[in-house]
């Protein structure tokens, strides 16, 4: 770990606008695409993930079961996007918002895993900070068919799944969604 802060101790996150983060994407994640079907593809798996965050679910949890609208508190506004930059240069994004003592981070891409897991360090630590302290739970989503990182990557920052659904995508495809938690440490 001291290897990795040596490499990206000198990024720095700050606050960026929507449009910035999903033209980072697409052009991140759909770099053979022409331009605007990259950003069409962006904005589409956006719109998708965030209509998910609408829906109902039945989760059978490790401690607990939830039976409701689970993510919804975390889809009303405001929602903001966090940026990880080498001076002026974009290298990774990811989408968070708080409600009361809670963190809802996701939608995360980077150049490299390093970045990453530095963008969403800092992001986690300035919740704490914003917070005052009191942040208690950061929560996250992962989908097999969207998420650039496998569920280990999650799981080094140290967040640990608590649900999860299997599902199809709209090719037929198998996706698993976990869903993740990340409770403060002491």
């Amino acid at each position: 770990m001291n290897n990795l802060k040596a490499k990206t101790s000198h990024l720095k996150v700050k606050e960026i606008r929507q449009s910035v983060a999903l033209t980072y994407i697409s052009k991140h994640k759909f770099s053979d695409l022409p331009e605007k079907e990259a950003i069409d593809g962006t904005v589409e798996l956006w719109k998708n993930y965030r209509a998910f965050m609408q829906e109902k679910f039945w989760l059978r949890g490790n401690e607990k079961d939830y039976k409701g609208d689970y993510l919804k508190p975390f889809y009303v506004q405001p929602r903001w996007w966090a940026g990880i930059f080498d001076n002026k240069e974009l290298l990774g994004v990811e989408y968070f918002t708080f409600r009361g003592n809670k963190m809802f981070s996701g939608f995360l891409f980077a150049d490299s895993r390093e970045i990453a897991q530095e963008l969403h360090t800092q992001l986690y630590e300035a919740g704490i900070k914003t917070l005052n302290g009191k942040l208690e739970i950061a929560e996250s989503l992962h989908f097999t068919n969207v998420d650039e990182y496998d569920l280990s990557f999650r799981e080094e920052v140290g967040y640990r799944a608590w649900s999860w659904l299997d599902e199809k995508d709209p090719r037929g495809n198998d996706v698993r969604i976990s869903f993740l938690k990340k409770v403060k440490d002491d």
